[in-house]
């Protein structure tokens, strides 16, 4: 049987895939990588025009509390790299951009809240996704944002 109590309600878990790729189609548009990647080429878009092209510091770890670089004790960390926030901003990366799809500016501003890298410009909004390989209704963040304006509790 694929239910599954959530919130208090019995949900069909074959309902909620279809809920989520259904989202999924009406929001994110097309794969637009090689338009882009030229765009960058012709120096038509920089990677100043990407949002979030550096991950935010998250705070969200709170134990184990001992950074994982300087080997100090902080209340927070970051949750994906163990750091505290001086190790995060000298070691920070760009996120690494496999995709680019052309997505509807709603989705693209929920897209930036979050984290994510966007452009967002005169000619679109395109998010960079830092996945691949699977399909998008897998994106942890997809789920996410579908959850959060759904209301779904996770």
């Amino acid at each position: 049987m694929n239910k599954k109590k959530k919130g208090g309600e019995r949900v069909n878990q074959n309902t909620r895939e279809q809920e989520l790729e259904s989202f999924v189609n009406r929001e994110i548009y097309a794969n637009q990588t090689a338009l882009i990647e030229e765009a960058f080429k012709k120096q038509i878009f920089t990677v100043d025009d990407i949002c979030n092209l550096y991950r935010e510091f998250d705070a969200q770890l709170l134990s184990p509390n001992i950074c994982v670089k300087c080997l100090f004790e902080y209340r927070v960390l970051d949750s994906e790299t163990g750091e505290c926030e001086s190790c995060f901003k000298a070691n920070q990366m760009p996120q690494e951009i496999f995709e680019w799809w052309l997505v509807s500016p709603w989705f693209g501003q929920k897209l930036q809240i979050v984290g994510d890298p966007v452009i967002d410009n005169g000619y679109g909004v395109w998010w960079g996704r830092t996945t691949t390989g699977q399909a998008i209704s897998l994106d942890y963040i997809i789920e996410r944002i579908f959850d959060d304006v759904m209301g779904n509790i996770k």
